[in-house]
């Protein structure tokens, strides 16, 4: 029987049917949706057993600028952390539970787009007061992630302009990062809360003022694009202004 798979980002059915020899039998066994998260924690888990020798690097660290989730938009000077090799990473780290630096060695944080792959409950508190514990006293953090309260306020409005202005959807609701077409506003919706197994929590700035208190820090503020309480952490990417919410917070 030929089946109708959905052209939706993360693509499963398709590339399930695509699959040949041991990764065809493999998905018999474990669904593609279900493997994909236990392989990645596996390879975390190999990572975390190297974290001795990263945390001993630093062990004499000061006045850090660190980029925690970089990817390959690590900045020349500064720390770039990522659990995975790419341009410009220089610290290779499962930064979900601890960080590999001292106590108030940096002066300022940046993590743009990585705290909606976390769990909230297990992950996020661990997470937030690691940094709280890294920054020096006035340090500031600046987070950058999707704005979910944005997001739902589109969706709930008529049609599709508002949900396209935020997602920079072509006219034929083509999203251009994932290369797929939505059929419904709800495929996007689901697309931006789960990203497959890779998001793990939406926030709007009301959770994340709660989370960043309830980890200690005095001061929280919404920010936005290009605009920050220590000008250096203004490495923004503008290609994810426009569905993006911006807050800092100060120890």
């Amino acid at each position: 029987m030929s089946i109708p798979h959905l052209n939706i980002h993360p693509n499963y059915g398709q590339k399930v049917a695509q699959s040949k020899g041991f990764r065809q039998l493999r998905h018999k066994i474990i669904p593609r949706h279900a493997y994909l998260p236990l392989k990645a924690e596996a390879r975390l888990a190999l990572l975390r057993l190297k974290a001795g020798s990263v945390r001993k690097r630093f062990r004499n660290a000061k006045d850090l600028l660190i980029n925690l989730g970089s990817g390959p938009k690590g900045q020349p000077g500064w720390i770039n952390v990522d659990a995975g090799k790419a341009p410009g990473v220089n610290c290779i780290y499962d930064c979900r539970k601890n960080l590999p630096f001292p106590d108030g060695s940096a002066k300022g944080i940046f993590c743009e787009h990585f705290m909606e792959h976390i769990d909230y409950t297990e992950e996020a508190p661990c997470f937030v007061s690691e940094c709280h514990r890294v920054l020096k006293a006035g340090g500031v953090i600046r987070i950058i992630v999707p704005d979910a309260e944005k997001y739902l306020k589109a969706y709930c409005g008529e049609g599709w302009e508002s949900l396209a202005g935020i997602r920079g959807l072509d006219s034929d609701h083509g999203d251009p990062y994932f290369k797929c077409r939505y059929n419904t506003r709800m495929e996007l919706i689901n697309v931006l809360f789960r990203q497959g197994h890779e998001h793990k929590y939406a926030y709007d700035f009301e959770t994340l003022e709660f989370l960043f208190r309830h980890c200690s820090f005095s001061k929280v503020i919404r920010q936005e694009f290009g605009k920050s309480l220590m000008p250096e952490l203004c490495i923004d990417q503008p290609r994810r202004a426009s569905e993006s919410l911006y807050m800092e917070a100060v120890k």
